[in-house]
């Protein structure tokens, strides 16, 4: 889940974007934290909220996302809760699951969905059981209440989101608690002392988030401390049981986007080392504005111990992305003024996931595919006197990798969902 901005290759096209920007990108917004948004009289909108849990101690990492699309034509698909033709099942409003494959007689794509994501065995792929919903059942408020404002840099999250009795989640300034059950998987915890990607609110777009983007990222916490999770599969008796101990933290990642749809392309990558406190996250592909495709990233670095913070966005750097989603790899390359950093992740081509939904314009449909046991090689120059100067380099494990739409390995094809609701 991501979004991004525009890669250059000389001083003069970085000028070019800057000034592309800022000519194209002419309504403000309110900038955002992890709160809610209003949603828009008309469509297209979506907001969704990503959680990802990494406890190396059990070598186990955990994660669900959910969101909801106010479609293009709200009239025409509000009420509708269709299938994607993806070989799989699909919530009803009525709660009935269609058959295998089926599709609903009107032709809305689904509206509300949520997965969990599953790495519990490393050597196998990540398991994402998940399922679509009535939007009657998705429920956002503040304090109890309706959302009635767009959410501002400085005040701290608060709100609830639930979907029916599948989805609970509930953010306050100091914590998290969550519980998750899509079919027979259960999975149940709680977050504290969030750490944020920067001080008073700030995120990985910086002021651009104040701009009316297709696509918006923000990245609540790097690595917030799990005071417990425990999942559970209903029907094997499987159950797994963790939490924070000292010198062996189990940590959460946690972010949200919101926007038009999904861009047409992406990789998405996110990690950290519990015990050294080292994170990362990065966001980089194409996105399309007045349909003009617009190359672009969104990428930081995080070392406490030497002091190292690297933010980049498209207006302070230059970019390059290799990437290949049939071998499972991708090398993000940003320069910037004060730092330089290579993110080079690598993972298994049979450790990611069946093909996950992602937001578009009219509804959710097959977007994206995720590996929870990437690697990342991580290199970092930084700025001395007047040359840059090798200050970190450090490998992640565990790392989560994510390739979309056009960037995946032939798209979705023979892919298949795995819907359990």
């Amino acid at each position: 889940m991501g979004i991004h901005l525009k890669q250059h290759k000389s001083l003069g096209k970085h000028v070019t974007a800057i000034l592309f920007v800022l000519q194209v990108l002419l309504k403000y917004g309110h900038a955002n934290q992890m709160d809610p948004h209003v949603y828009p009289k008309h469509g297209p909108f979506f907001e969704g909220w990503y959680l990802r849990i990494i406890d190396q101690s059990q070598n186990i990492s955990l994660g669900f996302l959910f969101g909801r699309v106010e479609p293009a034509h709200a009239g025409e698909l509000k009420n509708s809760s269709a299938c994607q033709n993806s070989g799989s099942g699909c919530l009803h409003s009525s709660g009935q699951l269609t058959p295998d494959g089926g599709q609903t007689e009107k032709t809305g794509l689904p509206l509300v969905y949520a997965s969990l994501l599953l790495s519990l065995h490393p050597q196998s792929k990540l398991d994402t059981p998940g399922g679509y919903f009535s939007p009657d059942l998705y429920k956002v408020t503040k304090n109890g209440k309706p959302v009635s404002e767009d959410p501002d840099d400085i005040s701290p999250p608060q709100f609830e989101a639930s979907i029916g009795a599948n989805v609970s989640f509930t953010v306050t300034p100091n914590h998290t608690q969550f519980q998750v059950q899509l079919g027979d998987h259960l999975l149940t915890g709680y977050t504290f002392r969030p750490v944020p990607w920067g001080p008073n609110g700030a995120g990985p777009e910086s002021f651009l988030e104040k701009f009316h983007l297709p696509v918006h990222w923000f990245v609540y916490s790097l690595s917030s401390q799990v005071r417990y999770y425990k999942y559970m599969n209903l029907a094997t008796g499987e159950e797994v049981i963790g939490r924070s101990t000292p010198g062996s933290p189990v940590i959460a990642h946690m972010e949200k986007n919101w926007g038009k749809s999904f861009p047409k392309a992406w990789v998405w990558a996110e990690g950290a080392d519990p015990e050294k406190n080292m994170s990362f996250a990065f966001s980089a592909g194409i996105i399309t504005e007045f349909k003009i495709d617009v190359k672009a990233q969104l990428s930081g670095y995080r070392n406490p111990g030497k002091e190292i913070t690297c933010s980049f966005h498209p207006l302070n750097s230059v970019h390059s992305l290799e990437h290949n989603g049939c071998a499972g790899t991708a090398t993000l390359k940003v320069d910037g003024l004060d730092c330089a950093v290579t993110f080079v992740l690598t993972a298994s081509p049979d450790s990611f996931s069946s093909c996950l939904a992602a937001p578009g314009a009219a509804g959710f449909q097959q977007g994206c595919v995720e590996s929870y046991t990437a690697t990342a090689d991580i290199t970092v120059f930084q700025r001395k006197g007047g040359s840059m100067v090798l200050t970190d380099r450090h490998t992640i494990t565990m790392a989560a990798l994510e390739f979309g739409a056009a960037y995946m390995c032939n798209g979705c094809a023979g892919g298949r969902n795995n819907l359990h609701v």
